[in-house]
């Protein structure tokens, strides 16, 4: 059919931005895979009658007939998914309908896919300017113009927006005839404006990490629809409080305006921070440092009430910001985590101030830190009322590592030498000593001036696993909330205990749903190592605790995974580090905090344990043979950005139950340069050409697990971290496998508690755990499953994270390996200190083994030569194909219902 225009038809009224986005916009193509494992986009031509399906709608469309043309375009797409007429069409009638944010999605889809559709950049033009994107819009009726230079209505949509977006000084300053105020302090607590009354409010509220997979965290998306799609789900939670951290791209505020707009009585408010790293040498007095945190302050400032032009700069976001979401604004929280070392090394300054008279704040006595503190506070609260005419209540970040709490179990890092009874001379080359109980920020000693009717208030990142002190102080072990014993109640009553007057949030809390666990809690609220369906229990929990503690807000950390972060339980294996956007770590914490899953490989795609049989015969095919019996035995092999997945399968053992009494087995795993690592396998005994860096040993239900040959052994074994010359190290140099004939292969205990003394030279013990530990579970009932045994298909299912392996970036296809292998085994003492590097690997060799009782083998994948080894020969080497633009999915985890249904409650 050939492309109409429509422009001329007269719209409707509608409602504004819709609560969600077709769940796929219309015409999405699917990929398929390709023999290499590479994902191909293919689009099948149209089934035989779609175009007059189409042209059926459009006319229906043409005498406003809009709810038939709706479904007769709906009708064509399920016929034909990449009709980008019919796409274009449903995007008509659903902004005629109202649903702008859904119209805008399907504009874009074709667009994306067909840059030369006149009509969808015309209905991306009219969908952009209904959301308040002039810019957006203005960029979208140019290119319109482009493609169809003859029609003179898109050059009078030039010509009417030319006038707007062509400018680029700052947009007018509005400032407000009386003090602007939503909302203000009153005792510990918070009171929202409601037309010419006060109501108490709690912050609901949710942190907005916004990098997404393959992204660095200063590339959050520039897409006001997804922005309004997410907004639509925050809001369904419940939530009425976004917080974030430093100025997103202007899309982001003109979908919060819409949504505001289109939701008066539930908008979404929000806290807003201002960004800033350390400053150099730890001078907080430094000019230029202070003249470019002034400076953000005033941005930031402007881009809220929408009048702000930033130039382009790298790493930071920029644009026309031409939302007003001042009306929606209620506080500020500036800064970041503060170092410790930092606060100490600038309170070391004799020079710098320790009292503070503002024209909000004043401090009589504190540190320079906390006069640093608030002298930037008070310079936002002065620009913006002598600017703008508004207040907001402000606070910094402030976190338990330096609140002003006396903890009796902690001890500094000297002390703790001196209890071990070890001499310590501190180099003042090495790196700066992390303490959490050196030094206090403390907000409670502020006050307001007269002038200040916002007021001021505290504000806190507290989680329940971090500092040590949280689980080993003995009151905080005995406090009980009303839901039973809580280490972080205890806690959050000495917060409100110290902070007597003013409130306190807890900006950010949560616990991460990753496989690899930092670090052990009493209750069971570990950084990490953590069901999906456990961490929405415990966050719903936190979030109660809060309240009941007094405090005035619970801003859960975080909208969504972002796989750029790292943690130090595994980013000292994430190499090259800059890649580690491009996979997700599923031993590291950091990377699975969010409500929002952003999880590896394309939706439906990737296998899991239990999950679809069809995912795991998908996989490629490595080897065959009959290694049980007369049981064919086919081994496949894949992976996605997230696991390496292994299916053990034959059709003999379908509806069978496995004969885990007489039958087990061994997979061995070369990663790396087959003349290197273990030579012979233990039990079996088989010796192998390819030399193996890690062993899966599967025994049954409950005893699997994964080893790694010593020499290539991340962590410090269990043996050294107690006591001795490794007490309380986490990891071990060096990293490399070196070939060896033992039959040695070592478990993987990690380090996650260090082992300390308390002030009284107590010794707590440290904990850990063995992190190859293999569990049997289906996926769907445990998210941290790593194999199963699928009766009904034959098929035994494992899923191995790619760091578990010693895989420092899969995109890349590198391992964790030293620089210099020589130096770093003694042999070249001279030379410059080896260090932790990745190195391009050639891929992996599987060698699997069936053994019965006796230890007799069974059969091997490969197959053995006439002396019952493994030749090189005989191993296929599986090389995935690397990637440079991750593919992801996404879904609500459990975390996001159990606050929505606590917070439906007033």
């Amino acid at each position: 059919m050939p492309r109409t225009h429509r422009s001329a038809l007269r719209l409707g009224a509608f409602a504004g931005l819709a609560m969600v986005v077709l769940a796929a916009a219309a015409g999405a193509q699917e990929p398929r895979p390709r023999a290499d494992g590479a994902a191909v986009v293919t689009t099948a031509p149209c089934p035989t009658g779609t175009d007059s399906v189409v042209a059926d709608a459009w006319r229906a469309y043409r005498r406003d007939a809009i709810a038939e043309a709706e479904t007769t375009f709906r009708s064509a797409l399920r016929a034909c998914p990449t009709n980008s007429d019919a796409a274009t069409g449903l995007g008509f009638t659903r902004f005629r309908a109202g649903d702008v944010s859904t119209a805008d999605s399907l504009f874009r889809a074709v667009t994306s896919r067909d840059s030369i559709s006149t009509d969808a950049w015309e209905g991306r033009a009219m969908a952009a300017e209904r959301m308040g994107d002039v810019a957006g819009a203005f960029a979208a009726w140019q290119r319109a113009a482009s493609l169809s230079p003859a029609r003179a209505d898109l050059r009078a949509q030039l010509e009417r927006l030319a006038g707007t977006v062509s400018g680029t000084a700052p947009l007018e300053r509005r400032r407000a005839a009386t003090l602007d105020l939503t909302l203000r302090v009153k005792g510990e607590g918070f009171e929202l404006r409601r037309g010419a009354t006060w109501v108490p409010f709690f912050m609901k509220g949710v942190n907005l990490g916004l990098a997404l997979p393959g992204r660095f965290p200063s590339e959050a998306p520039t897409d006001t629809a997804l922005y309004a799609r997410w907004l639509a789900q925050i809001a369904s939670m419940h939530a009425n409080t976004l917080r974030v951290y430093t100025i997103l791209p202007p899309e982001f505020y003109r979908a919060l305006r819409a949504h505001n707009l289109a939701h008066p009585a539930t908008p979404l408010y929000l806290v807003h921070g201002v960004w800033t790293e350390l400053p150099p040498r730890n001078d907080f007095d430094n000019a230029a440092f202070n003249a470019a945190f002034a400076e953000e302050i005033r941005r930031v400032v402007d881009v809220l009430h929408g009048a702000a032009v930033l130039p382009g700069s790298p790493g930071h976001a920029s644009g026309r910001y031409d939302a007003d979401v001042s009306p929606w604004t209620i506080a500020y929280i500036l800064g970041r985590e503060w170092e410790p070392y930092s606060v100490i090394g600038f309170n070391r300054d004799p020079r710098a101030a320790r009292s503070y008279a503002g024209q909000h704040l004043t401090l009589t006595q504190g540190t320079p830190t906390d006069v640093w503190m608030v002298r930037q506070c008070d310079l936002l609260l002065t620009y913006e009322e002598e600017t703008y005419n508004a207040q907001r209540p402000i606070a910094y970040t402030n976190w338990p590592t330096t609140d002003p709490i006396a903890h009796s179990t902690e001890t500094s890092y000297d002390q703790q030498m001196r209890f071990r009874g070890l001499r310590y001379d501190r180099d003042p080359n090495d790196p700066d000593v992390h303490e959490e109980e050196g030094v206090t920020l403390d907000p409670s000693l502020v006050r307001r001036t007269p002038r200040n009717v916002a007021g001021w208030f505290a504000s806190y990142h507290v989680y329940p696993y971090y500092p040590d002190f949280m689980l080993y102080d003995p009151g905080y072990s005995r406090a009980a909330s009303s839901l039973g014993r809580s280490n972080f109640f205890g806690y959050l009553q000495d917060l409100r205990r110290v902070h007597r007057g003013i409130p306190f949030v807890v900006a950010e809390f949560g616990v991460p749903t990753s496989r690899g666990n930092a670090h052990l809690q009493p209750q069971g609220w570990h950084h990490g190592g953590v069901t999906e369906q456990a961490a929405g229990a415990a966050n719903a929990r936190m979030a109660t605790e809060i309240r009941e503690a007094g405090g005035a807000g619970a801003i859960v950390f975080a909208w969504m995974d972002e796989w750029f972060k790292r943690n130090w339980f595994a980013m000292g294996t994430e190499l090259p580090a800059e890649r580690g956007r491009m996979w997700q770590n599923m031993m590291s914490s950091e990377e699975h905090y969010g409500l929002l899953a952003l999880r590896p490989g394309a939706p439906g795609r990737s296998p899991e344990p239990g999950g679809d049989a069809r995912t795991w015969r998908a996989l490629g095919v490595y080897g065959t043979g009959a290694i049980v019996g007369r049981d064919t035995v086919t081994l496949r092999v894949g992976n996605d950005e997230g696991f390496v997945y292994v299916a053990i399968e034959s059709a003999a053992w379908r509806g069978r139950r496995f004969p885990w009494d007489s039958v087990r087995f061994q997979l061995a795993i070369d990663t790396h340069d087959p003349s290197l690592g273990q030579v012979v396998l233990p039990t079996s005994g088989i010796r192998s050409s390819a030399a193996f860096e890690f062993l899966v040993e599967l025994n049954g239900a409950a005893d699997a697990q994964l080893k790694v040959t010593p020499d290539y052994l991340l962590y410090m074994p269990h043996r050294l971290v107690q006591s001795g010359a490794f007490f309380g190290e986490h990891f071990r140099r060096p990293l490399l496998s070196t070939r060896r004939y033992d039959a040695v292969f070592d478990t993987l205990y990690a380090l996650t508690n260090r082992p300390r003394f308390t002030a009284e030279g107590r010794q707590v013990r440290g904990q850990g755990m063995n992190v190859g530990r293999l569990r049997f579970a289906r996926a769907r009932e445990h998210s941290l499953a790593d194999w199963w045994y699928d009766q009904a298909a034959g098929i035994i299912e494992l899923r191995l994270p790619w760091a578990l392996l010693n895989v420092s970036d899969p995109s890349s296809r590198m391992v964790a390996w030293e620089s210099d292998p020589e130096q770093a085994l003694g042999r070249r003492p001279d030379a410059p200190p080896s260090r932790l590097v990745g190195r391009a690997t050639e891929g992996f060799r599987f060698g699997l083994v069936a053994l019965r009782p006796g230890p007799d083998i069974a059969g091997t994948i490969p197959a053995r030569d006439a002396y019952g080894n493994w030749p090189l020969a005989n191993f296929t080497t599986w090389a995935w194909p690397t990637w440079e633009t991750p593919t992801w999915h996404e879904y609500l985890k459990p975390s996001y219902y159990a606050l929505q249904r606590l917070w439906a409650a007033p």
